[in-house]
């Protein structure tokens, strides 16, 4: 496919793919609930697992998940070369899922989708976004986690390009920090609130077995989490 023609199919397609509001569909199918006015406020799969439950979290994730690697996938499919359209389509995607076109420009915050576009993008700097989630299951803290391997990608997203520049082996390039830079800020600026708490030391930890027993009760769930 001609370039030109894939920045104008493809950009747009980003951004619209990434503001399907996932959560919310899923939350309204088990539920009948707008994940939006519980808890933190966000479609992502934890708080939809306080909202609703384990099954709808996990199909929130695998769904949110797709949409950034899919995303990814068919720009690399369609024009291989093209590595800084390909860093844009992340992060257009994931634009698109914090602030959704087809609800309200209210989503998620952006780590579900980030994470498979960075696993398609530079599948190393995937794995070093692992150490949050490490970080999530050791403190229970899943914002702490969050930021954590966000930036950790970040870090190791420009440490590969400029190791590719250097000896040629194709880890990353430095247009994917087109990607990189731009996902971490929406990244961290979505999870605000809960930088704040943290410093503060009021931020809750995740419980799956209270989020799955306040879900099932209709009790109201926590304010933390992605």
């Amino acid at each position: 496919m001609n370039e030109l023609l894939a920045w104008v199919i493809i950009a747009p397609a980003a951004y619209l793919i990434g503001s399907i509001p996932v959560g919310l569909i899923v939350c309204r199918l088990f539920g009948g609930v707008d994940p939006r006015e519980h808890g933190s406020g966000s479609m992502g799969a934890t708080n939809v697992l306080r909202t609703v439950g384990k099954k709808a979290a996990a199909l929130v994730f695998v769904f949110d998940f797709g949409k950034g690697a899919a995303m990814i996938g068919l720009s690399l499919l369609l024009v291989p070369d093209a590595k800084l359209l390909h860093a844009m389509t992340g992060t257009l995607v994931i634009v698109g899922h914090t602030w959704p076109v087809f609800a309200g420009f209210k989503g998620g915050k952006g780590i579900s989708t980030g994470w498979g576009a960075i696993l398609v993008l530079s599948p190393i700097a995937a794995a070093v976004t692992l150490i949050g989630l490490a970080v999530a299951v050791a403190t229970r803290y899943v914002s702490l986690g969050s930021i954590i391997g966000a930036s950790l990608g970040v870090v190791a997203l420009i440490v590969l390009s400029f190791v590719d520049l250097s000896i040629s082996v194709d880890y990353a390039t430095i247009e994917y920090l087109a990607f990189a830079i731009p996902a971490v800020v929406v990244i961290l600026f979505s999870h605000r609130e809960n930088m704040m708490r943290l410093s503060r030391g009021t931020e809750n930890r995740l419980d799956i077995n209270a989020a799955e027993a306040s879900s099932t009760s209709g009790g109201e769930p926590g304010n933390s989490g992605a």
